[in-house]
């Protein structure tokens, strides 16, 4: 199979069962042995298409009559199409019209229909005409911009026509490859230098004193793939001196370590990105007891801690909602990453867009506010305790700890500006939790609040 032909499977297989992007594409990628710039491509496309589905059908509607009663076969090899006539520039209009009429050559009637669609989208999409911002605001980002117009409704009556048209335009951006440098083995300046040398375009972290950035990720044309750096990358993140995490989770631990930290709590941890770090910047010292609901998820922890070096760490599988928690009393500090929505990494995940609901939202509400309190209760006085997220919605963040703090005298909320020195006050809200903004900080969306046990 070539690239395409594992994009169509891949892209059919999504709208079947119900698994992610990364996952679907991981099986294809294994069960298909592709040329590294073939994978580079398929994933190019994939990833594309169901970043920008909702576009795709939209412009696809102007071209197809209503009559015609699309399988999910052809109208993924549509969209296939229609996507590289919009979105890759690295490849002619006639080789992607070509290369995907070649998905339907089997049937020479429909082979030549999506040919003629491809071809008249060619010519004319540059008549085609939105809806207009001023006048249908919420159609108008849903549809260019490719958004459930549920969700586009509730962040312009949250924050504005402006800020939403900003937030999804960052959000349909391919985020960077970032790495966090483990301190317990080196420091960001080496490791950026070594990475430079290696071939690597790297800047350090504006936010973050452990990240580097690694530039030009976005997935080139076949023409302009190189060979070598997929291998480079992939053995980049198995090394013991590197951790792959957006800068703004990287902020996160920062809020629970002080002088005198010696046990840290961290709930909710599989995969181990925070947990790792908060290893560090304990240097191996003290004890971090690293709770999850999942034993294979706490089997991966276990594989990251191994290969960084990160040797103080307990590990529990509890459920958090019903599980005996009183172990947490003796603990220092207490981080909750809690289960959410996820809408702050939608640059790496667009496939999240389509997936959540509101109903599911108000779940993960009730999910997330009874999390806290069931940690609170066993939190000693003086006990830090973080909450946090990678989601950009109120009801999610702030909403929640303002809740809590109101049914929780026992807590306060502290001020997180001095602990992140770096970060610029725009991250900063005015009740002092952090929040990061695609489009304001060129990170992932992050939210964190820190509280104390004060009573």
């Amino acid at each position: 199979m070539n690239a395409r032909e594992v994009a169509l499977a891949c892209l059919i297989d999504l709208s079947q069962v119900e698994a992610s992007v990364s996952s679907i594409i991981d099986i294809a990628f294994d069960r298909n042995n592709l040329e590294t710039r073939e994978r580079r491509l398929a994933n190019a496309l994939v990833y594309g298409v169901i970043r920008w589905k909702k576009q795709l059908d939209w412009v696809l509607k102007h071209f197809v009559n209503p009559r015609f009663q699309l399988d999910v076969r052809h109208r993924s090899i549509l969209r296939l199409g229609t996507f590289q006539l919009l979105h890759l520039d690295g490849i002619p209009p006639h080789a992607a019209i070509y290369e995907t009429v070649q998905l339907a050559k089997k049937n020479r009637k429909t082979a030549g229909f999506i040919n003629a669609v491809l071809r008249e989208i060619q010519r004319k999409k540059t008549e085609l005409s939105y809806p207009t911002l001023k006048t249908h605001p919420i159609d108008h980002i849903s549809n260019r911009l490719s958004y459930p117009k549920w969700l586009v409704k509730r962040w312009i009556h949250t924050h504005g026509v402006s800020w939403t048209l900003s937030f999804c335009e960052a959000s349909n951006q391919i985020a960077p490859l970032t790495i966090r440098a483990n301190s317990l083995v080196t420091n960001r300046e080496v490791l950026n230098d070594s990475l430079k040398t290696e071939g690597f375009n790297t800047k350090l972290s504006n936010i973050s004193p452990d990240g580097i950035v690694i530039e030009n990720r976005t997935i080139p044309s076949d023409s302009e793939a190189n060979p070598h750096r997929e291998f480079s990358q992939k053995a980049l993140l198995n090394r013991a001196d590197v951790y792959a995490q957006d800068e703004s989770a990287m902020l996160v631990p920062c809020l629970l370590i002080s002088e005198n930290t010696k046990l840290v709590v961290d709930l909710c941890a599989a995969p181990g990105g925070k947990t790792t770090h908060i290893g560090s910047l304990m240097q191996n010292k003290g004890k971090i007891i690293a709770v999850d609901i999942s034993e294979k998820k706490i089997e991966i922890l276990c594989e990251n801690c191994i290969r960084l070096g990160v040797e103080n760490v307990e590990t529990k599988v509890l459920d958090l909602t019903k599980d005996n928690l009183s172990f947490i009393s003796a603990a220092d500090a207490v981080l909750i990453d809690v289960p959410c929505s996820g809408f702050g990494t939608l640059r790496r995940h667009p496939d999240i867009r389509w997936n959540k609901t509101e109903e599911q939202l108000h779940a993960l509400n009730r999910l997330q506010y009874g999390l806290l309190q069931n940690a609170a209760k066993h939190v000693k006085k003086g006990c830090i305790l973080v909450y946090s997220t990678c989601t950009i919605d109120p009801t999610e963040n702030e909403k929640i700890i303002k809740r809590f703090i109101k049914n929780n005298p026992k807590f306060s909320v502290e001020h997180v500006g001095e602990l992140l020195p770096n970060i610029t006050e725009t991250a900063i809200t005015q009740d002092g939790f952090l929040q990061t903004f695609p489009h304001e900080h060129g990170v992932d969306g992050t939210f964190a609040a820190r509280l104390r046990r004060v009573i």
